[in-house]
């Protein structure tokens, strides 16, 4: 029910999974986490490598109120924490968001969720990567990364200010398609 409220696209929904106890689920995955977590339940995001082997999970929990929406877990502490490596295409314009789900409705896109912009540049193409982040022109963190991305000379999506919508997922609830974002992002692409 999440997942078909959040309108993940249905040919998604064999990529995700669900955890009854998160906790145990990763204990059972990775007993040497060393993290503290609660036992409650989660939908799970595996992130795959380019050679799709399972690197890291994340948990997304089911309510907004819930203190720590997103637990990512690493399996293999030598990958970075990128999702959707196993699917990307570098010949092709690459779409770069923070997080998973928004990265399920825009083709060629991989989330960083925490990886640094180093990292990332190891999978890219950066002649025809465009990050994006999300629509939050007040947020010090984000205005700092757009203009890090800047000064590195890659392309970012500037949200025009008749977007006041916070990200991608927000745009396709508000009935945006994956077509209209995308040339919405083209056309609001820079560097």
């Amino acid at each position: 029910q999440y997942i078909a409220n959040r309108r993940i696209p249905k040919e998604l929904y064999k990529q995700l999974y669900y955890a009854e106890d998160f906790r145990s689920f990763i204990d059972e995955l990775s007993p040497d986490h060393g993290k503290e977590l609660k036992s409650d339940s989660r939908i799970v995001i595996p992130f795959y490598d380019v050679k799709k082997r399972l690197v890291a999970v994340q948990g997304r929990a089911l309510t907004d109120n819930n203190k720590i929406r997103y637990i990512t877990i690493k399996v293999d502490e030598t990958s970075p924490k990128i999702y959707g490596l196993d699917r990307l295409d570098v010949g092709k314009t690459t779409y770069v968001v923070e997080g998973p789900i928004d990265s399920m409705f825009l083709p060629n896109a991989i989330a960083i969720a925490g990886a640094n912009l180093i990292q990332v540049r190891e999978y890219i193409n950066e002649e025809t990567a465009v990050f994006i982040s999300d629509n939050e022109p007040r947020n010090k963190d984000i205005v700092r990364q757009i203009a890090q991305n800047i000064d590195s000379g890659l392309k970012v999506c500037i949200w025009p200010s008749t977007v006041q919508l916070k990200d991608i997922n927000d745009l396709i609830l508000a009935g945006y398609t994956t077509q209209q974002i995308v040339t919405l992002i083209d056309a609001n692409t820079h560097s």
